[in-house]
Order: C-alpha cells, then sequence, then structure tokens
C-alpha cells in the first residue's frame, strides 16, 4: 500500500526534521574539499559571535595626523615577513590560506610599533601558485588623498608569489 506524502506528514510531530532520501545531521563539520581553501578574517565560533566593547571617543578636533604614514619605513617589514616566512615553501592551498593570515597579522602588528597615531591599519596578504599565469592584484577605496596612504611589497620564489599591502586609513 502506497501512502501519499500528507499522509505520511500528518503522522509526523510538527518541528521533526524529515528528509525523504536520507538522514542530515543536525551539524556537519566542515571538511577542506577540492583544490583551494577561502580564509575567513573571522571564524564562527559555537558560543555566537564576539561582541567587541564599544568604544566612546571624544572630539579631538585633530585635523591632521601628528605624523604621516610612512610607506617607505613599512615596504621593508612587509618585504622581510614574506622574504622569511615563505622562502623555500611550495603552494598547499589549506597551508597557504592559513599562512596569508598569520602574516597580515605579523605585518600588522610590526607597522602598528611604529606608531603611526590615529590611523588604522589594514593588512591584506595573497599567496597564490605559479603555474605560467599572469595576475594582477588591485583595490579600490574610497579615501582622503591627502592624509590616508598604503604601501606594498611582493615575493615570489619558483612555486607560488605573495603580495603584500598595508593600508592607512586617517581617523578624524
Amino acid at each position: 500500500m502506497w501512502l501519499s506524502q500528507k499522509d505520511i506528514m500528518a503522522n509526523i510531530p510538527l518541528g521533526t526534521r524529515v528528509s525523504s532520501l536520507f538522514d542530515v545531521p543536525e551539524r556537519r563539520d566542515l571538511q577542506p574539499h577540492g583544490s583551494s581553501i577561502t580564509s575567513f578574517a573571522w571564524e564562527p565560533h559555537e558560543d555566537g559571535p564576539r561582541k567587541a566593547k564599544k568604544i566612546y571617543y571624544e572630539n579631538t578636533y585633530k585635523m591632521e595626523p601628528p605624523e604621516k604614514f610612512r610607506p617607505d619605513k613599512v615596504r621593508p617589514i612587509i618585504e622581510k615577513v614574506l622574504a622569511t616566512n615563505l622562502e623555500g615553501r611550495k603552494y598547499d592551498p589549506i597551508e597557504c590560506s592559513l599562512l596569508s593570515k598569520a602574516l597580515s597579522d605579523d605585518i600588522k602588528h610590526q607597522v602598528r610599533a611604529l606608531k603611526f597615531e590615529r590611523y588604522k591599519i589594514i593588512a591584506l596578504v595573497t599567496i597564490g601558485q605559479k603555474a605560467d599565469q599572469s595576475v594582477n592584484v588591485g583595490s579600490r577605496f574610497l579615501w582622503d588623498a591627502d592624509r590616508d596612504n598604503f604601501a606594498t611589497a611582493s615575493w615570489s620564489n619558483k612555486n607560488l608569489y605573495a603580495v603584500g599591502t598595508v593600508y592607512a586609513v586617517y581617523y578624524e
């Protein structure tokens, strides 16, 4: 005897998960599959999103930074971090996605040590495999050309390339 879907659904309590083909687990662990992994700056946690404390600043009415961002001081930092951490490595998509986050954090901490006051520092590292292709890395921002600036450096070996960029955006 064949039962219709309506008859089957009538006997199942409300809120029960139903699958007609197979049982789907409530939570699936993400496993790396394929040839590339996307890295996220924020990884979800089981206890929900992190809530940062809101910091309130009083107006200082300073329209100019005490010291302007100097790309000539930052570029050697990017070059050194890329060269020391990528020398002799081969491209692995999973390892390089984690490494790009670690390198960008390292670059950001070293640039913050230069004490460019009232600047938000943003560091990005792109790592890719060299396979006889052409790659253009670009970015677009809406910013104040008099105060905001950036520094970039690239590094490569026979297996991979890396481009590190640091943006400094002035807080008024």
